[in-house]
């Protein structure tokens, strides 16, 4: 990728992740800290490590994760179908920690079909889950603290990366992404970066991510962004909040029907929310909507090259406890300008939490549905 110009969430790790039925031509495989490789993958005789899963893998298989550290590099190759997907669940959410070494991916991923649910991945490298594939749902993940320890490169990195251009359908829900890498330290390492056909950003916290939070390019089109809490990302010199917009290989490619409505972008030292074309470049095109986002605190406003945005609300979205360290409460107080302000058209039916959006007649701005 080219390089561009919460305490109280802890409170949800001991929360069961709810496990979608199985495949009906699979099988569940478990794995556990105290399992082995060499045994069945049963509940009773578990697996040692989930890449040992991923490869026993196949349509319909569902990999059940105890709780436990995970020392691993994880590589997922096997494609399930669109009747039989290949699940990975951690059974406990973010209580299968995964720590990955090296410099890449701590989790790679090139099945198509494929769901990786309720994780806690770190490392070292430049990555967190790296995906290749089609029709991937990453979801209740927590990514964080990733050292980029090779260095900044042109490959760039991220917490969660779509990084296949030919590939499509990907959702990225309901993550918390944070400390990927040192905010304004690599002007290409991004909180959630996603690079092709109809995905969906739905009900994610990014906070402190090196350059943008959400940036999308490359052959990037028809994305929902919705309902996601995106603060204190890049420096004052580079990176911010949404950047949308397409560039590079494979070319060619113009943004369009792209929605990024019910955002809170908030305390991004410089931009806010970016349409971005590489200079002399016609990259955005028609059907797209920038709406009902709340933008406050940033370097800069709401930057478009097409169009205009419409309902921003420029007031402080009064969080319970607003720090740039991530250490605070990032849901609405009751007096919040952003309660009762979102569109329905493109909002996710569950927040962040799973609680039913709405709850009431209105929909709320940013990752939680309060009331």
């Amino acid at each position: 990728m080219k390089p561009r110009t919460l305490s109280c969430l802890l409170l949800l790790a001991t929360c069961a992740v709810t496990m979608p039925a199985a495949g009906t031509h699979g099988r569940t495989l478990y794995v556990a800290p105290d399992g082995d490789d060499a045994n069945p993958g049963t509940r009773g005789a578990p697996l040692r490590t989930i890449a040992a899963a991923a490869r026993a893998a196949g349509p319909g298989t569902t990999v059940r994760v105890a709780p436990g550290l995970y020392p691993e590099n994880v590589k997922s190759s096997a494609n399930g179908s669109a009747t039989a997907p290949i699940r990975f669940i951690s059974s406990v959410k973010w209580g299968a920690r995964i720590v990955g070494d090296g410099t890449e991916a701590v989790w790679e991923n090139r099945g198509h079909h494929v769901e990786i649910a309720g994780f806690d991945l770190s490392g070292s490298g430049r990555t967190g889950i790296l995906n290749h594939g089609a029709w991937v749902r990453m979801a209740n993940n927590h990514v964080h603290d990733l050292a980029l320890s090779g260095g900044c490169t042109g490959n760039g990195g991220g917490g969660i990366v779509n990084a296949n251009y030919k590939a499509s359908d990907g959702e990225i829900s309901g993550n918390l992404v944070h400390d990927i890498g040192a905010p304004g330290a690599c002007t290409g390492v991004h909180g959630i970066y996603l690079a092709n056909l109809r995905g969906r950003i739905v009900n994610n916290i990014v906070y402190r991510a090196s350059a943008w939070g959400i940036h999308l390019w490359h052959a990037a089109d028809q994305v929902l962004i919705a309902n996601n809490t995106v603060i204190a990302n890049g420096s004052d010199r580079i990176g911010g909040g949404i950047l949308v917009g397409t560039g590079d290989s494979p070319g060619g490619v113009v943004l369009s029907q792209t929605r990024v409505v019910n955002n809170i972008v908030a305390f991004n030292p410089h931009a806010s929310i970016r349409q971005y074309c590489d200079p002399g470049q016609a990259c955005i095109g028609s059907g797209n909507v920038v709406a009902n986002n709340v933008v406050y605190g940033n370097g800069i406003g709401i930057e478009m090259r097409v169009g205009t945005a419409s309902g921003t609300i420029a007031d402080d979205p009064l969080f319970v406890d607003f720090r740039p360290d991530g250490k605070g409460d990032y849901r609405l107080r009751r007096s919040s300008p952003a309660l009762k302000r979102g569109l329905a058209a493109g909002a996710p039916g569950t927040d962040i939490d799973g609680k039913r959006r709405p709850r009431s007649a209105s929909v709320d701005i940013g990752a939680y549905q309060m009331r």
